[in-house]
């Protein structure tokens, strides 16, 4: 089944553009020019990514993305910005509430295109099915994971990073190289991103968060990830 994406975006001919390239690369595609209605689409048609302006007519895209990851039926989703904001600080925001991506304007269709396509393959190629150590437990496929019984309440692309490092426990990491293998060198992603979702990580998995056992930080290098014992 074709998946299907909700797009967002108040400039109209950029969204007719958005929804041909998307529909001729075989996505269904549902399109709006503001928030109203958005939430009750996601609930109708459960979509498999979110294209999410950040400034439109009735509302902040940013504002929208934070009340969205409080809800069970959309926290794993993707969710894509598009936005004309290009400054760094606007960028670790976006990741910093939840987002997946951050897309500036202007962007070709094919780079989004592309991008849309790494983010839908991460819910369906992962070599590893299930993790199980150290009361950690993850399910590649069915895209949840628990601490000690515990649902943890991610987004899709801290799930990513945690899929990754527990799939290669007590191997060190350079911020480069996590930027190669889970965000596949997407050059608007900083280290100060990695630092983000590592933090935000942290808060989802230790105990201790500024005394971290399960992802370690090895000062002037990177990360490792560790199963406690």
């Amino acid at each position: 089944m074709n998946e299907t994406i909700v797009v967002v975006e108040d400039d109209r001919d950029l969204c007719t553009l958005l929804e041909y390239n998307l529909r001729n690369d075989s996505y269904k595609v549902v399109t709006f020019h503001k928030l109203d209605g958005v939430l009750e689409a996601i609930q109708n048609y459960k979509p498999d990514l979110l294209l999410l302006d950040v400034m439109l007519p009735d509302g902040n895209g940013f504002e929208f993305c934070k009340e969205l990851r409080k809800n069970s039926f959309i926290d794993s989703i993707p969710i894509l910005f598009l936005t004309a904001r290009s400054q760094e600080i606007d960028r670790v925001l976006g990741f910093e509430i939840g987002g997946d991506d951050y897309i500036v304007k202007p962007f070709s269709p094919r780079e989004l295109l592309a991008r849309i396509k790494v983010h839908l393959r991460r819910h369906t190629s992962r070599a590893v099915k299930k993790f199980n150590k150290g009361g950690l437990e993850i399910d590649y496929d069915a895209r949840w994971a628990t601490l000690d019984g515990e649902p943890l309440d991610l987004t899709a692309t801290e799930f990513a990073l945690l899929g990754f490092l527990a799939e290669n426990p007590g191997r060190a990491y350079t911020r480069e190289q996590l930027i190669s293998q889970v965000w596949d060198n997407r050059y608007h992603v900083t280290h100060r991103n990695i630092d983000v979702h590592i933090r935000r990580l942290r808060e989802h998995i230790e105990k201790e968060p500024k005394r971290p056992r399960w992802i370690q930080t090895l000062r002037g290098f990177g990360y490792r990830f560790a199963i406690p014992s």
